[in-house]
C-alpha cells in the first residue's frame, strides 16, 4: 500500500492588482519571494519552495533512510522567469545571478538532498498536470521498483513577467478588462476563469515500513494513478467530450480496482474556461454517478505545475474538518458541482483530476485516512 504521510502547502487567497505588466491582473502571490530581488541572489519559486520545506520533516526523512525517490513537479523544464524577452520594470523583473540553478533538474537535486533522497532524482515537466501525473510514477516506484519512499515537490515560477503575458495575451486568466464583467468560477453560466496564483506543496508518499521508521501517519492512501491523453490535432486545446478527462478517470479506476460508484468526491481541474467545463463535465457525468464535485483555482488562483496536487491536500484538508468547499462566485444552486458546501464523507474515496497544454490529463484516486 501507497501511504500519503506528510504533507505542506503554500497559497494565498489574497490578491494583488498588477497594473504595470503587459495585460494588467489580479494575482495570487507572496511578494517577500521576491524581498531581496535586487541582489540577484533570490529567485522566487526557491523562495516558494522553501515556505513548504519544514525543518523537522526533512531532517526526520534524513536520520531514517529507505530506498527514496525525490520528484520535482515543475510544469517546466526551466522555470519561466528567466528567458531574454524584455518586459519592462515591473515589480515581477529582476535578474537570477546563478543560471544554472534556475534549471530544475538542477534544483531538483539540491532538494533532493536536503531530504536525504539518493536512490532516484527527477523532474517533471508535464505542463499543469505537473504534480498529479506524478502520482502514476509514485505507485510505478514503490510497486514496481521497489522504492519505500517517494517525495514530490511541486512549485513553478507562476507569477512571473513571461506567465502573465502568455496567459493574457491568450486570454487563458481573466485581466482588467474582465473585472467589471465576472468573477471567478467555474461550470456556471455566467461567471467563469481564474486568476494566476503562485503556490508549493510537499509530500510524503511511503510503505508501511517506511512509516515505521519515521513515525508520520497516513493522511490518505494512493490507490491508483493514471495519465492519458486524447485525439485532438490541437496541442493547446481540448475535445468538448472530455475524452482525455475520460479516458485518465477510467485509467485510474482499473489501476486502483474500485468501481465508479464509489467515487463520491471529485477534485476538478476546474480552470472554468468554457472548453474545461463542457470537457470535464461531460467526462466526469458519463462515467459518475452520484458524486459532488469542487475546484480550488477561484480561491487560490491557478497555481500552475503545482496546482494538481496542492489541491488535493487542500481538499484532504477540508475533509478533515468536516465539509467540502463549494466552487466560488456560482450563480446557480448546484448540488453535483457545488454552489454550497457539502458534508464531506470520512474515510471515502476522492478522484483527483488535473490537465495540462500539451494534450496531457491526470487522474488519481485516493482514500481518505484521516477519520
Amino acid at each position: 500500500m501507497i501511504y500519503l504521510t506528510e504533507t505542506r502547502t503554500a497559497c494565498t487567497e489574497e490578491m494583488t492588482f498588477m497594473d504595470e505588466v503587459s495585460y494588467p491582473q489580479r494575482v495570487h502571490w507572496f511578494p517577500d519571494t521576491l524581498k531581496m530581488k535586487q541582489t540577484g541572489m533570490i529567485y522566487a519559486p526557491h523562495k516558494t519552495a522553501e515556505k513548504v520545506m519544514d525543518a523537522e520533516v526533512l531532517k526526520t526523512l534524513r536520520e531514517n533512510p529507505v530506498k527514496t525517490a525525490f520528484i520535482l513537479a515543475s510544469g517546466n523544464a526551466h522555470f519561466s522567469g528567466i528567458e531574454p524577452r524584455d518586459y519592462g520594470q515591473t515589480r515581477l523583473t529582476y535578474t537570477y545571478k546563478f543560471l544554472p540553478l534556475a534549471l530544475t533538474q538542477v534544483y531538483a537535486g539540491r532538494m533532493a538532498s536536503a531530504c536525504g533522497a539518493f536512490d532516484s532524482v527527477t523532474t517533471d515537466a508535464s505542463a499543469c498536470a505537473s504534480s498529479l501525473k506524478v502520482m502514476m510514477d509514485v505507485q510505478q516506484l514503490i510497486k514496481i521498483y521497489g522504492f519505500e519512499r517517494v517525495i514530490v515537490l511541486g512549485v513553478e515560477d507562476q507569477v512571473a513577467n513571461s506567465v502573465l503575458h502568455f496567459f493574457g495575451e491568450a486570454g487563458a486568466c481573466l485581466t482588467a478588462k474582465d473585472d467589471e464583467k465576472v468573477s471567478p468560477s467555474a461550470f456556471d453560466e455566467v461567471n467563469y476563469g481564474f486568476h494566476i496564483g503562485q503556490g508549493a506543496v510537499f509530500a510524503v508518499f511511503e510503505t508501511e515500513e517506511s512509516m515505521k521508521k519515521t513515525g508520520f501517519k497516513p493522511k490518505a492512501q494512493l490507490l491508483g494513478a493514471y495519465t492519458a491523453a486524447e485525439e485532438c490535432t490541437n496541442a493547446i486545446g481540448q475535445r468538448e467530450d472530455g475524452q482525455g478527462f475520460k479516458r485518465a478517470i477510467e485509467g485510474a479506476i482499473h489501476v486502483a480496482q474500485v468501481q465508479p460508484f464509489k467515487l463520491r468526491t471529485v477534485k476538478t481541474h476546474g480552470t472554468g474556461t468554457k472548453s474545461n467545463n463542457m470537457a470535464e463535465r461531460s467526462a466526469l457525468c458519463s462515467v459518475l454517478k452520484d458524486f459532488v464535485a469542487t475546484s480550488f483555482k477561484q480561491r487560490i488562483g491557478h497555481t500552475m505545475g503545482a496546482s494538481g496536487l496542492l489541491e488535493t491536500v487542500l481538499l484532504l484538508d477540508s475533509i478533515k474538518n468536516g465539509s467540502i468547499p463549494p466552487i466560488p462566485n456560482r450563480t446557480d444552486q448546484d448540488s453535483v458541482f457545488l454552489s454550497e458546501s457539502a458534508p464531506a464523507e470520512q474515510g471515502g474515496l476522492i478522484l483527483s483530476l488535473a490537465a495540462g497544454m500539451g494534450n496531457v490529463y491526470s487522474a488519481a484516486i485516493f482514500k481518505d485516512a484521516q477519520c
